[in-house]
């Protein structure tokens, strides 16, 4: 006996491979696929990288087959608008589900302060478009926010030319992820390269009459800026669901299952019992929405639902070098070079919290990363 309908509401990376498991695993009943985008999926990763550098690239697909492959009731170009019962209603009518699978994942925070001509926010591929148009025409661009995107658009720009600044309220790039001392060794990369790297740094006022001109920060500097591109972080898109516990996204259990009956999240907008520490966690990387866009497929067609065992990878590529990092550590963790050295630029270390591997992390050693998998969650060695 088949499940039914499946409604599937987002056309992103989880959404599509959702979708694909379930055709897979022999799903043979009807699959909806709903993307507010009129683009048929997409790669996200390649739009600060590669894909932004290049005015003549391409949207990177995601699916290279024929999507008559896959039977899907495909409507792109129409949003979720709210959730009622068993229905989804979208911006053009409303379709019923047996199943549902929330994956309408985030988009950027844009504080009101940045509210302003010249300044971008990057997540879909008009984003990208139109930041890169502008990017071939502007000298001074100021990066606001040094995670991995707001680093990876810094190192793009850089590529290009331009004089670039990037401005980090904490005290190193990806502090708040990897730490103060790998944020280090990532904010020498972006120096050696010539970009101007402010921590600690807080913005109080954007400059210039209409267009942006000018970042102000709190210690009353003004950065010159043509451009700028705001990469404070994001915000689940969750305003459409009402019946579903929220908690900054969907609530799940590993499974991904939510509390209420049939309906499961998948993706970035997925909050999931963090896997060996208190509380829950949020995971916006590419592999963590296949990883759980594929724990939900099966689950949905098993008799007995088996819990989400991957470990949390992502990787980001700045000048040439690949940082790739395993696990959920914290920014208070212990940090180990195990192997090599950040002097030499190739390292293998590890995050250890009360005798606990929590993470590792490492450039150019993939392999010993790899091998290092099984250490995460587990008494350091």
């Amino acid at each position: 006996m088949g499940i039914g309908r499946v409604v599937i509401a987002g056309a992103g990376l989880a959404g599509l491979r959702t979708a694909e498991r379930l055709r897979h695993l022999g799903h043979t009943d009807p699959i909806t696929l709903i993307g507010a985008e009129p683009h048929h999926p997409y790669d996200r990763p390649p739009l600060s990288k590669t894909v932004l550098a290049d005015p003549e690239s391409p949207r990177p697909p995601l699916r290279e087959a024929d999507y008559a492959d896959l039977d899907l009731d495909l409507r792109l170009g129409t949003r979720a608008e709210a959730l009622d019962g068993d229905r989804v209603v979208l911006t053009t009518g409303a379709v019923t589900f047996d199943h549902l699978v929330i994956a309408t994942g985030v988009r950027p925070a844009r504080p009101a302060l940045f509210d302003r001509p010249g300044v971008h926010t990057l997540r879909t591929w008009d984003d990208c478009a139109a930041l890169r148009t502008e990017l071939a025409t502007v000298r001074q661009l100021v990066v606001i926010g040094a995670g991995v995107l707001g680093c990876e658009i810094a190192a793009t720009a850089r590529g290009l030319g331009l004089d670039v600044t990037l401005v980090e309220r904490f005290d190193q790039p990806l502090a708040p992820v990897l730490g103060d001392a790998l944020g280090a060794h990532v904010a020498g990369l972006h120096r050696a390269a010539g970009v101007r790297v402010l921590c600690g740094a807080e913005v109080t006022a954007l400059k210039g009459d209409g267009r942006v001109a000018g970042v102000e920060l709190a210690d009353g500097t003004v950065l010159p800026a043509d451009l700028v591109v705001v990469a404070v972080g994001s915000r689940p898109n969750t305003e459409w669901l009402t019946g579903v516990a929220l908690d900054d996204g969907v609530l799940c259990d590993r499974t991904g299952a939510t509390a209420t009956p049939h309906v499961w999240a998948a993706g970035d907008i997925a909050r999931l019992p963090h896997p060996w520490a208190p509380g829950t966690v949020r995971f916006e990387h590419w592999t963590g929405a296949i990883d759980l866009a594929n724990t939900v497929a099966a689950n949905l067609l098993a008799d007995e639902p088996t819990p989400l065992t991957a470990v949390p990878y992502f990787w980001t590529d700045q000048y040439g070098r690949r940082l790739q990092a395993l696990g959920l550590p914290t920014p208070t963790d212990e940090f180990v070079v195990v192997d090599g050295s950040l002097e030499s630029g190739k390292f293998l270390a590890h995050f250890r919290r009360e005798g606990v591997v929590t993470g590792v992390a490492a450039i150019g050693m993939p392999g010993p990363l790899a091998r290092s998998r099984p250490l995460i969650g587990h008494p350091a060695p």
